[in-house]
């Protein structure tokens, strides 16, 4: 019999004898079966754990050969296939749930689940003593402690959570206080730990101890999330403070009243997402993160620098590299990044801060915090608007981490002092064009071009070294005219490396050549590298597509975008797709752009300005910019219909476009998907339109995509689109266009809780409105002003714009508008606790949306009614109302949406009223994995959620009441 154990350092048994795997590549792939034991593995995965972005040749044949390895090892060199098996696309480890120390762990664990609290405790105490140290600590693969070790950790943490639970219950607190501390210092902001450590303590006496553990909690919640402790936590320390019993620390009593949620006077509320969401690590702690850029495969020289550089980091410090374009700052940064990237365990994080990217403003501190926070599990909507408060929280969430940075292309050091991290264990490299010497505790570096024995070996890598001894003038040449510049180097030796037979003095010649009068965009100190994009430039000519990539290079120097789809190239070319990727692909070769990503492709920033440099055919340029701008708009007002047909009209704003133009969305979720893609380019292409004649096309790219942004939680978007566009709207002169953006903006500034803010512009946009007459418009206007009052506290102005929105839209015989503004102001009356008002309110739009068939309205009809129960003291009708709602919601088809999951959580809570806490801790925990699928909160929130007896209401809900 074979024993595996994962848990600690990886072991293998087979009768009693250890089998030594000393093969570091056999290793990860034993850990990656094992940790999918009894299950497939596809190929792909254990490519990525094996080698990620450094596969071989034929990554395939080589596992092939690791797994008959592998095998030969555990079968004592005996030709049998057992324990890894072939088939479904990759392997599989076939093994007696006993055998491997995880399947035990987890068996002892669910067995826990169901016993008294004496078996339990045997049970958690027997699974939690097979760790016999970090997990999987000898098993060299980045990936694997990145993707899949998480995962299993937070089983561990769960159990050890319930482990110490019982210990205090059982009066065995004082036993297992050092234990606690230590888990608590791993997880600094969890208030269960904290609630536990502090009930030890006090079982212990030590009363002082405790209360320092509560403040301690406290100043992280408050530094982090500007957040109070939860009841829980609150609970214990009032019992500390007056000394009472333990027996005191029973489960707190329901929460106070809180609405449950209303329906928005556009009928935009539900905030959605795909439902196959990116994947995400579900441990309590924020998720492992980020991917570099790939490495330089043919890294040379600097090699005094990368080992300062490393040094650097090494010991979790700071550096900055400074210098020209093109010589080579990014790549060595990500080398260096890539050679360290083992040290910092918690993850990497790479941002663009386009410092030097032509006509494209750098990314200012709150988009780049913006970005990080997002991608350290920080839902997108959570993000604070002021940059203060965002780096607070990106501060506090790297406090305890080991985390590497890479800020690449900072304009100054301003950009850069928001974006570093708190703790002490994380690393940062930043790459500039300038020295940012101010930054404190910053090693700087200053770099020059390589030097020629560097740029000789650097060429060498990429044509082969036979090819220069043969002409070592000519490469003397061509390396003097590249300037020692990695970024010509590169460039000049991709033309050399697809023309094998061409000689060398043929280069040498045409980049004489190609030298210009300095008359273009590049800087005096860009130049020395013309002649090698000229050169790659022209040589495109050469080959059959070689006109069109040159043409499509030009174009794509003229989008502002960040990157660019497959589909967004081919509008801007006016090609098909599949030839617009041909093209891409053959600048990717030539080196003359990058990809990073399936279908994404980006250019250096000097490429960007020596492409619009070329001269262009007659309004090709325009039109170009035109065709690519008319994409962006067909293709959000598609989206639009797909997410609200009710939202058409927004189709209808801005210049006419020919019916099938802009991409094909067909479902939801590709709709959805698109707009994560397009995001940040969305801002970019709404300023982009603003810089042109054309204020109609920028009013009707922000009217559409402005909606799509919302609808996928992308707020912060959705604001700098709606102010980029106020300008064209008012410069416009058209009343029409600036009653929309300012309403656009206005109900984007409430989303972000700036109603003060909001207000003003909802009342230009109800006076542009009137000036037009567009009634309809100034109905969902004045409930918007109703909504907005109403969030303040102002309910009188709120009951009376209400009012006035019902009677608008009954002059129209707007039946749906009357069902919305009917609930609104039901949810009105609600606040003001007069409830009778509001059943009656909520009962008449629940009739109106009942014989509309409008499930989505319908539902949330039910469930504002249904909260308004539970608020006045009736859960049993509360419950009912609830479970109507949220049968509607599912056969509607948005059993996965924002709304539903806010009727879970009302339905949890007034079951919890009743004092059925199992089953509300089921519809919270339903609750909880809807909104982090659809990024609305993180995974630490979700673990919070659904380990807390009483969890406090997500922000996000509350942000929406």
């Amino acid at each position: 019999m074979i024993v595996f154990r994962v848990l600690g350092a990886l072991e293998v048994e087979r009768d009693g004898r250890a089998l030594p795997i000393s093969a570091g590549k056999q290793r990860i792939a034993l850990a990656t079966l094992l940790l999918h034991v009894n299950r497939h593995v596809s190929m792909d995965r254990l490519i990525d754990r094996l080698w990620h972005d450094d596969a071989p040749l034929d990554p395939r044949a080589a596992v092939h050969t690791h797994m008959t390895r592998l095998r030969s090892v555990l079968n004592g060199g005996q030709d049998r296939s057992e324990p890894i098996e072939t088939g479904g696309g990759g392997y599989l480890l076939r093994a007696d749930p006993e055998s491997v120390d995880l399947l035990r762990f987890r068996r002892l664990v669910a067995g826990a689940a169901d016993g008294d609290e004496e078996g339990k405790g045997l049970l958690l105490r027997r699974a939690l003593g097979l760790w016999r140290g970090p997990m999987l600590s000898d098993v060299p693969s980045d990936v694997l402690h990145r993707d899949d070790v998480p995962s299993v950790l937070a089983e561990r943490t769960h159990a050890q959570e319930e482990w110490f639970e019982l210990a205090w219950r059982a009066g065995q607190g004082p036993q297992v206080i050092g234990e606690l501390r230590a888990a608590l210092a791993g997880s600094p902001l969890s208030e269960r730990l904290g609630t536990r450590l502090m009930l030890c303590l006090y079982q212990a006496g030590r009363q002082a101890e405790a209360l320092e553990v509560y403040e301690t909690v406290r100043r992280g919640l408050r530094d982090a999330f500007g957040l109070e402790p939860g009841p829980e936590l609150r609970r214990v320390q009032v019992l500390v403070l007056r000394q009472e019993p333990l027996e005191a620390a029973a489960p707190p009593p329901p929460a106070g009243p809180e609405p449950a949620g209303r329906l928005p006077a556009r009928a935009r509320s539900e905030v959605v997402a795909a439902p196959t969401p990116r994947e995400r690590s579900e441990a309590g702690a924020a998720p492992v993160i980020g991917r570099l850029p790939a490495d330089v495969r043919v890294f040379t020289g600097r090699a005094e620098q990368v080992e300062s550089l490393t040094a650097t980091l090494e010991r979790a410090g700071a550096a900055a590299i400074a210098g020209p374009g093109g010589i080579g700052k990014s790549a060595l940064a990500i080398h260096v990044a890539h050679r360290v990237a083992g040290r910092f365990p918690d993850g990497q994080l790479y941002v663009n801060l386009q410092g030097a990217t032509p006509d494209v403003p750098p990314l200012g501190p709150r988009e780049a915090l913006g970005r990080v926070l997002h991608a350290m599990g920080v839902p997108a909507s959570a993000v604070p608007d002021d940059v203060e408060a965002a780096a607070s929280l990106f501060r506090s969430m790297t406090g305890t981490r080991r985390l590497l940075m890479v800020l690449d292309n900072a304009r100054d050091a301003g950009q850069v002092r928001p974006l570093l991290p708190g703790g002490r264990g994380c690393g940062v490299l930043v790459t500039s064009r300038r020295m940012l010497t101010s930054l404190d505790g910053v090693q700087h570096l200053q770099l020059d071009v390589l030097p020629e024995a560097d740029a000789h070996a650097l060429l060498g890598r990429l044509v082969g070294a036979g090819r220069l001894a043969a002409e070592p003038d000519a490469c003397a040449e061509v390396v003097r005219r590249c300037g020692g510049l990695p970024l010509a180097l590169s460039i000049t030796a991709a033309r050399l490396a697809r023309r094998p037979d061409w000689p060398v003095a043929a280069m040498a010649a045409r980049m004489r050549r190609a030298e210009q009068p300095p008359d273009g965009a590049l800087e005096a100190d860009d130049r020395a590298i013309r002649a090698s994009f000229m050169v790659s430039h022209e040589d495109l000519l050469s080959f059959p597509a070689g006109k069109a990539a040159a043409r499509m290079f030009r174009l794509l120097g003229l989008f502002d975008g960040h990157d660019i789809g497959v589909p967004t190239a081919a509008a801007l070319a006016d090609v098909p797709a599949e030839q617009a990727e041909r093209l891409l692909e053959l600048l990717v070769d030539a080196q003359l752009v990058q990809t990073y990503a399936p279908g994404r492709y980006r250019m250096h920033d000097l490429l960007r300005l020596f492409a619009r440099e070329r001269p262009a055919e007659d309004g090709d340029a325009a039109r170009a910019v035109r065709r690519m701008l008319h994409f962006y708009l067909a293709t959000a007002r598609r989206a639009v219909g797909l997410l609200s047909p009710s939202q058409l009209w927004r189709a209808e704003v801005g210049p006419a476009l020919p019916a099938g133009s802009g991409l094909l969305l067909e479902t939801r979720e590709e709709t959805l998907a698109w707009a994560d893609d397009e995001a940040y380019n969305a801002v970019a292409v709404v300023r982009q339109a603003a810089g042109g004649e054309d204020d109609g096309l920028t009013v009707g790219l922000a009217t559409a995509l402005s909606y799509v942004l919302f609808t996928r939680g992308r707020w912060r978007q959705e604001l700098q689109i709606c102010e980029t566009a106020i300008v064209a709207a008012t410069r416009s002169r058209n009343p029409l266009y600036r009653a929309i953006i300012h309403q656009n903006l206005g109900t984007a500034l409430s989303a972000r809780e700036r109603v003060a803010d909001a207000v003003p512009h909802l009342e230009q946009a109800l006076r542009a409105y009137q000036e037009v007459g567009v009634t309809r418009h100034e109905a969902t206007l004045l409930d918007d002003l109703g909504s907005a009052n109403c969030r303040e506290g102002r309910y009188g102005e709120s009951v009376d714009y209400h009012r006035q929105a019902l009677k608008v839209h009954r002059s129209l015989g707007n039946r749906l508008g009357e069902g919305i503004t009917l609930s609104n102001l039901g949810l009105a009356h609600q606040r003001m606790e007069r409830y009778q008002e509001a059943f009656h309110l909520h009962g008449k739009a629940i009739a109106i949306f009942s014989s509309s068939g409008n499930g989505r309205l319908h539902a949330a009809a039910l469930g504002n009614l249904a909260e308004a129960c539970r608020l006045s003291g009736r859960a049993e009708r509360a419950i009912r109302h609830f479970e109507q709602a949220l049968d509607i919601d599912r056969r509607a088809g948005f059993g996965g949406s924002y709304g539903h999951a806010e009727r879970l959580w009302g339905l949890g809570r007034a079951l919890h009223d009743l004092g059925k806490s199992c089953d509300a801790r089921l519809c919270w925990d339903e609750a909880a994995t809807i909104l982090h699928d659809l990024d609305l909160i993180s995974a630490g929130e979700k673990r919070h959620i659904q380990t807390s007896t009483t969890p406090e209401t997500p922000e996000v809900i509350q942000r929406q009441l």
